[in-house]
């Protein structure tokens, strides 16, 4: 008999198929609930916070980094939200990753015939670094690996039992997947290259290519608009195409040599996902995946591993870890095979695999809890550290958890504070749009008016005198956590006070004709 079609009769029907998908998803989207950070984060989160309160739907960084969906699905998250907008965008992210570990859990109990097997898989990765990371955060990723885990799901269907529905369907979903994130175009040619070997093998009629074609324009519409429209308005096909592929991130994208420099860093964070039995039993699962699913079936996901793989590896950026949230799901599918396999062997060797995925699943969170003291311990001054208030470097990168972590929040809550009602604050770059999206979501701090990215005040290295005049006689506050250009430039017209605890430092101008020179570009600026 082909295993790959011998499902025990506890692993089919349609009810209970939704029922176990519903559960998984009901209990691993409560952890997330319990465990999302409460308010404005740093960083990333910072900016899709900032843009969603915004409306900003392409950003700054290129259309690769424009996620239109997610921002249009923030939106939409805002309005039921309000004012409790940061924690909801949090949890937002939890729930694509509930819902990518149902959609895990349905593909591995449809590889192996058994749901409880896909019940433990989901339940380890679901308690697993990187993904209960950014399930806590607010981040793009949660909804990309959503997409991946139901092309999958169709993709199986679709080589199993070619239809031109399952097609379309794979089609549509995947272009759904390009306007949350660009992860979505990398199994993209092995998708077209199935389609294409079934039309040969006459499996699928050459005709639902064509409708493939039209599902994936549907869904990929809105990012498809973008794109002419920047080509229309920078004049260049070739530039619209390059944002859309890169962004301002080609060197990063198509780097073959150079490693992070945060290498070991992410290495490090990258193995903290495999706290647990999930890499022995994905090795296992890839020893014995021809068997069990035949050539045609193990090569296609061996395919997509690979260049989710290879891509995660290549991806030289400080954060390079998050990026290898498809490998990880694509290495726990193996890992249901391989968990499958072993409970074949004997009752006790079954015994013994249920015990051990129990216990990776209780060992990976005392593990992250004592992660930050085993690595003061065993090497000092490990993780790189930031100039950000109150941010504890280890806490924040080694624990995925982040209900407790409120240092963004913290440091905007008493910057504002600090500021009043009617002051002006032009941060740096690590906080500006962080305080923008503050400002933004409190309405009792609608009166202090936050310059993110050159608006609303002219910028003051450009124009000073014209900043001056529309500043007026209000408060002025900067920040100088990393680069700012404003505050460099008015080191020559101003002084700087920041007191012991405050977070910002007031700007107090000199008298005309005591100017000094400019600070350097990149200096630190005096604020004694």
């Amino acid at each position: 008999m082909n295993r790959e079609l011998s499902q025990p009769s506890s692993a089919r029907g349609p009810g209970s198929t939704a029922a176990a998908w519903l559960a998984c998803f009901v209990v691993t989207g409560g952890l997330y609930f319990f465990t999302c950070q409460r308010g404005v984060g740093w960083q990333d989160s910072a900016l899709f916070q900032w843009r969603v309160v915004t409306g900003d739907y392409q950003g700054r960084l290129g259309l690769a980094l424009s996620h239109p969906l997610y921002v249009a699905a923030g939106q939409v998250v805002l309005w039921l939200a309000g004012e409790n907008l940061p924690r909801a965008l949090s949890f937002f992210s939890g729930i694509g990753m509930a819902a990518a570990l149902a959609n895990l859990m349905c593909v591995v109990t449809l590889l192996t015939g058994r749901r409880w097997v896909g019940l433990a898989i989901a339940g380890m990765l679901a308690v697993a670094h990187t993904p209960w990371w950014l399930a806590t955060s607010v981040k793009t990723e949660a909804w990309a690996v959503t997409g991946l885990t139901a092309e999958l799901w169709l993709l199986i269907g679709l080589v199993r039992r070619p239809r031109w529905g399952l097609l379309a369907a794979l089609a549509l979903v995947s272009g759904l997947d390009w306007t949350v994130h660009n992860f979505a175009l990398l199994p993209l040619p092995i998708y077209v290259g199935t389609a294409l070997w079934l039309v040969v093998r006459k499996k699928l009629p050459a005709w639902s290519m064509a409708v493939a074609g039209g599902a994936y324009i549907l869904g990929a519409s809105l990012y498809l608009v973008m794109i002419v429209r920047y080509a229309l308005e920078t004049g260049s096909i070739e530039g619209a195409i390059s944002s859309a592929l890169w962004g301002n991130y080609r060197e990063n994208v198509l780097n073959a040599k150079q490693t992070s420099a945060y290498f070991k860093e992410n290495a490090a964070l990258t193995a903290m996902n495999f706290v647990g039995v999930l890499g022995p039993l994905a090795a296992v699962g890839w020893a014995r995946m021809k068997p069990r699913l035949g050539g045609p079936m193990t090569w296609i996901l061996g395919a997509i591993t690979l260049v989710e793989a290879g891509f995660f590896v290549r991806y030289s950026v400080p954060d390079q870890f998050l990026f290898g949230l498809p490998t990880l799901f694509m290495m726990a599918l193996a890992a249901g095979i391989g968990l499958n396999v072993v409970c074949e062997l004997s009752p006790r060797w079954r015994t013994g695999a249920v015990v051990a995925c129990a216990g990776s699943m209780i060992l990976a969170p005392v593990f992250y809890a004592a992660a930050p003291h085993l690595a003061a311990w065993v090497r000092p001054g490990a993780l790189r550290h930031r100039n950000l208030p109150y941010r504890d470097e280890a806490r924040y990168w080694l624990v995925p958890w982040k209900q407790d972590e409120d240092s963004a929040d913290r440091f905007a809550r008493e910057a504002f504070a600090q500021a009043g009602s009617v002051a002006v604050i032009v941060p740096d770059v690590a906080v500006a749009r962080l305080l923008g999206a503050y400002g933004k979501i409190h309405p009792e701090c609608a009166g202090v008016t936050v310059q993110v990215v050159g608006a609303p005040l002219p910028a003051y290295d450009r124009k000073p005198v014209e900043f001056r005049r529309v500043l007026g006689d209000r408060p002025l506050f900067v920040t100088m956590y990393e680069n700012n250009p404003a505050a460099q430039a008015m080191a020559r017209d101003a002084a700087f006070d920041q007191k012991p605890g405050e977070m910002l430092c007031r700007v107090i101008w000199k008298a005309a004709g005591t100017q000094t020179a400019p600070a350097p570009s990149g200096a630190k600026v005096d604020t004694k």
